[in-house]
């Protein structure tokens, strides 16, 4: 089955739009011998805090793409086909276009490949071009199957996007809404020309508000989802050789449908015994976009 459909994020779970830099504060800690290494490492630490969050809004956005497809091409419940959903995901468009490869009957797996040209602009205004593979091993609401993407010439704003997402466990009842574990792995982003990251993740994606009673992301401008995990990013090129930043979730990241950021939530960063943590601060999830990046004695709020 051909279809279109229009995308939207649902969980862009990191600000995507924070511009990158070199320096992020200009205030400086206490005079020691070693106060530059130690004002360097803060600020690859920083650095490797924005980076994670364009990349981890770029994988996270594939779980929206992949539950829109499988409602359009009948791989998102056992044992139902289902229409397009209302509101802004039905809405006509050019792009992207996807088309289910394996339609015999209830056999599994099915392969759907989503293809968005040489440049598709979502309702955030991103550019995506290139492929996604999709292997649906079962119904995508089972509870019990897994669905992989694999990216072939895939890039965001002209950036490539590398490595394969798998989405499992996930769940969706009319009471408790949806549920499923998301992983990255062999992530590899090409941010510029000279930077080049790795990266992996494992986060658990729960619903707490706006459960839609007939089917899943069928009118989700109220639906407001909790995010928790880890995260590791490394350099193949630019950044620092040979260092790992890992990020863990102190308290849920709360996302909702209607904003383009993450609302409420902390983060913890560590790379080479360098720690911060990042806040959003917009504690009563108004879509404002405003956080707070900490390292050591250095702090900034930041509008995303």
């Amino acid at each position: 089955m051909k279809s279109y459909f229009s995308t939207n994020r649902v969980l862009a779970w990191t600000f995507a739009g924070v511009a990158a830099a070199a320096v992020f504060f200009a205030c400086k800690k206490e005079v020691t011998t070693d106060t530059a290494p130690n004002n360097q490492s803060d600020n690859n630490t920083i650095a490797a805090v924005q980076h994670e969050a364009v990349v981890s809004a770029m994988y996270g956005d594939l779980f929206e793409t992949v539950s829109t497809v499988a409602i359009s091409q009948g791989t998102a419940i056992p044992g139902a086909r289902q229409a397009q959903p209302s509101g802004n995901l039905a809405e006509a468009a050019p792009c992207p276009f996807a088309e289910l490869l394996d339609a015999t009957g209830d056999t599994w797996p099915k392969r759907v490949k989503i293809d968005f040209g040489t440049s598709c602009l979502d309702n955030y205004g991103n550019y995506r071009s290139g492929v996604l593979n999709v292997t649906f091993n079962g119904p995508l609401f089972s509870g019990t199957s897994s669905v992989v993407v694999e990216p072939s010439n895939y890039k965001v704003n002209g950036k490539t996007v590398k490595g394969n997402l798998t989405i499992s466990n996930a769940t969706y009842t009319k009471t408790t809404g949806i549920r499923y574990t998301l992983e990255v792995a062999n992530g590899e982003v090409s941010l510029a020309d000279t930077i080049i990251v790795k990266y992996a993740t494992k986060r658990t994606v729960t619903q707490t508000a706006g459960f839609d009673v007939n089917a899943p992301v069928r009118n989700p401008i109220d639906d407001v989802f909790s995010v928790e995990g880890t995260a590791s990013l490394s350099y193949n090129q630019g950044g620092p050789a040979g260092e790992t930043a890992n990020f863990t979730t102190v308290t849920p990241l709360i996302k909702k449908w209607a904003c383009e950021h993450i609302s409420k939530g902390k983060l913890k960063v560590e790379l080479n015994k360098i720690t911060g943590v990042i806040e959003y601060t917009d504690t009563n999830i108004t879509c404002s976009g405003t956080a707070t990046i900490t390292v050591g004695d250095k702090s900034k709020e930041i509008k995303l």
